[in-house]
C-alpha cells in the first residue's frame, strides 16, 4: 500500500555524512509567535505592536498578542524576539486553509481524473499550491452560476461561494451534480468548516475559531484499505482489532499483544526496528505504540480495566481509559515504554541507514488508541495497523533510543498562567541506559506534547542556548528533524518548559492523563554506536 502524503508536509529527507532518516509527519518549521498582526511576515508592524504595548501586562484574550515569549508582560525581551525575527514568514502549514486543502481538496477532489493534471475538470486545478489562486475571487465555468454573478470563493459571502454550493448539493439542475463526483458525501463538519472559512474572509494563512480538527472527520461513505504486511523476513505487522465509538462520544483504549513468528511463536532474542508504518482509518486523535516493562507485566496491567462491548469480535480484549481513576491502566516510564507516536493516519518513520531500536523480540506491546465520534451520526469502527520492519543485528551501526521525558510538576492556580521548567541531563541518561559515559548522543528528532490549556512549549540547547523546537500546537506540535544531526556531549542539557493558562476552572491545573490535566512533555530519538550502548531497559 502506497502511503499517502498527510500533514504537514512532504517526504523530507535528511542526509548527514551519508545516514539519512525519513518521516511523514509534522513541518520541522517553528510557530510564527513574532508575526504579532498575523499578516504573515514579522516586520516594523510588529515591532510597533510591541512598544505600543511596553509594561502592559498580557491580555490573554487579545486578538494580537505582543507578549510573545507569554511570561505575563510585554518588556524588553518581546522586543528582542521580534527584532531579531525580521523577514520570517508564516508557515502555511498552520493556516485553516491548509487544513481544509488536506482534508478536503488532497482526499476528495485533486485526483488525476478530476480537479488535478492532466484531466483539471472544468480547467479546475484544486492540488496542493495551485487551489488558492484557482478557487477565491474567480468565476465558475459552470454558466447557470456565472450569470448569477457567483464565485468559486466569494470571500465573506458563503451564499455566494460556488464551490460551497457544490459540495452542499446544488438546488437547480444548471449548476450540476453534488461533488465530489462518484466518491460519495463530505463530513457536514468539513462543509461547515469551509463555510466558516468563507465567512472569515477565505485567507491563505492564520488559523479561524470555529474549525476544528477535520482530520478525525470520516466521510460517510469513506472505505478504509488493509495494508498488507512486511515480506517474509523483512518485519512484522501489528493489529489493534475494530472497536466501536457511538455517535457523540470519543474513546481511548489499550490493547495487549505480540508479534510472532511464522510459527505463530513469540519471537526469540533481540529485533532491530528500522522502519515502522502506521495505519488507521480516519477519527482518531492519536495511535501510540508502548510495550510493556517486565515489572509491568508482573503487576498484571494487561488484565487490567478490560471492558466488554467495545470491540466488533466480542472475543477481543479491550481496556479503556477511565478519566476518574486513569492509574488502573498502570503508569507510564514504570509499567510501560514509548515505542513510536503519531496524529496522522498514514506515517511513516524510516530511520537513518545503519541505526536500529533495539526490542526485546518477545516484548508484549500495548497499542493505544484514542477516536473522536462528537459530530458523527453513526457509531464509528477504529483499528490500527503497524508494521515493524527490522534490519539484521550485523548491519546495525548505532542504535536508535526513543527520548521521553515528563515534567509532572505542574500546578497553575485558577485564574493564572504559569510556565513549568524542567532541565533534562545528558549524564544522567548516559547512566540510566548503561551507555558509556563518554558518548554523545546524536538527535535526529523531537517534538512536544501539551493538553488543551497549554499556550506555548519551548526546548533549548542548554550549552548554546538555542530554540530547538517551538509550539503553540496542543494537539498537533511540530515534529523537528536536524541537520545537521543534533549532538548532545555528556556534559550539555535539553532545558524545555511550558506555559499553561487555567482562567476556565475553579481548580487547580495539575498533570494528569486526560484533556482537562495537563502535560509537559519532549520526546524523539537520538542515535550512538553500537559499541557505546548499554544494554536495554527492561
Amino acid at each position: 500500500m502506497i502511503l499517502k502524503k498527510i500533514t504537514y508536509s512532504t517526504l523530507i529527507l535528511l542526509l548527514v555524512g551519508g545516514v539519512s532518516f525519513l518521516v511523514f509527519g509534522h513541518s520541522n518549521l517553528p510557530t510564527l509567535l513574532e508575526d504579532i498582526n498575523k499578516d504573515g511576515v514579522v516586520n516594523i508592524q510588529d515591532l510597533v505592536l510591541v512598544a505600543a504595548s511596553f509594561g502592559q501586562p498580557r491580555d490573554r484574550n487579545a486578538e494580537q498578542d505582543p507578549d510573545v515569549n507569554r511570561d505575563g508582560i510585554v518588556n524588553v525581551l518581546d522586543l528582542v524576539r521580534v527584532s531579531s525575527s525580521f523577514g520570517q514568514t508564516a508557515p502555511d502549514e498552520n493556516s485553516a486553509y491548509h487544513d481544509i486543502q488536506e482534508a478536503v481538496f488532497d482526499k476528495s477532489c485533486a485526483s488525476s481524473t478530476c480537479h488535478a493534471a492532466p484531466a483539471n475538470s472544468l480547467g479546475l486545478n484544486l492540488t496542493y499550491g495551485l487551489s488558492y489562486e484557482n478557487l477565491v475571487g474567480r468565476v465558475p465555468n459552470n454558466p447557470a452560476a456565472a450569470a448569477a454573478g457567483m464565485k468559486l470563493v466569494d470571500p465573506g459571502n458563503p451564499e455566494n461561494s460556488f464551490l460551497l454550493t457544490k459540495l452542499m448539493g446544488p438546488t437547480v439542475p444548471e449548476q450540476g451534480a453534488r461533488m465530489p463526483f462518484g466518491g460519495g458525501v463530505l463530513h457536514t463538519g468539513k462543509i461547515d468548516a469551509i463555510r466558516t472559512w468563507i465567512e472569515a474572509g477565505a485567507p491563505q494563512t492564520g488559523k479561524i475559531a470555529g474549525i476544528g480538527d477535520l482530520g478525525v472527520l470520516r466521510d460517510p461513505d469513506e472505505v478504509f484499505e488493509t495494508p498488507a504486511p512486511p515480506p517474509p523476513g523483512e518485519g512484522y505487522q501489528l493489529r489493534l482489532p475494530p472497536f466501536k465509538i457511538e455517535p457523540g462520544t470519543e474513546r481511548e483504549i489499550y490493547y495487549a499483544t505480540q508479534i510472532r513468528d511464522e510459527n505463530g511463536n513469540p519471537v526469540e532474542g533481540d529485533i532491530f526496528i528500522s522502519r515502522v508504518e502506521i495505519f488507521y482509518p480516519a477519527g482518531s486523535h492519536h495511535f501510540i505504540l508502548y510495550r510493556f516493562t517486565e515489572e509491568g507485566l508482573a503487576n498484571g496491567v494487561p488484565e487490567r480495566g478490560i471492558t466488554p462491548g467495545i470491540g466488533v469480535n466480542s472475543e477481543d480484549a479491550f481496556r479503556e481509559l477511565d478519566p476518574e481513576d486513569p492509574q488502573v491502566l498502570g503508569n507510564f516510564g514504570v509499567d510501560r515504554l514509548f515505542v513510536v507516536g503519531t496524529q496522522t493516519d498514514d506515517t511513516l518513520f524510516d530511520f537513518p541507514e545503519g541505526v536500529g531500536l533495539r526490542m526485546p523480540g518477545d516484548t508484549v506491546y500495548d497499542l493505544n488508541s484514542h477516536y473522536i465520534n462528537l459530530l458523527g451520526d453513526d457509531t464509528l469502527i477504529g483499528e490500527t495497523y503497524v508494521n515493524i520492519y527490522t534490519i539484521p543485528e550485523e548491519e546495525v551501526q548505532y542504535e536508535a533510543v526513543e527520548i521521553f521525558v515528563s515534567n509532572r510538576a505542574i500546578n497553575v492556580p485558577p485564574g493564572t498562567t504559569r510556565v513549568a521548567k524542567m532541565t533534562w541531563y545528558i549524564e544522567d541518561e548516559l547512566e540510566r541506559r548503561g551507555h558509556d559515559p563518554s558518548t554523545a548522543l546524536n538527535v535526529f528528532l523531537l517534538t512536544s506534547h501539551m493538553h488543551r490549556h497549554g499556550e506555548l512549549f519551548e526546548i533549548f540547547q542548554g550549552s548554546t542556548g538555542d530554540l530547538l523546537h517551538q509550539s503553540i500546537a496542543y494537539d498537533d506540535a511540530p515534529i523537528n528533524l536536524y541537520d545537521p544531526i543534533l549532538r548532545l556531549d555528556a556534559d550539555d542539557t535539553i532545558k524545555f518548559q511550558c506555559t499553561h493558562n487555567n482562567y476556565d476552572t475553579n481548580e487547580p491545573l495539575i498533570f494528569g492523563l486526560t484533556s482537562e490535566d495537563e502535560m509537559c512533555i519532549i520526546f524523539g530519538y537520538y542515535y550512538i554506536p553500537t559499541e557505546s550502548a548499554g544494554a536495554i531497559i527492561k
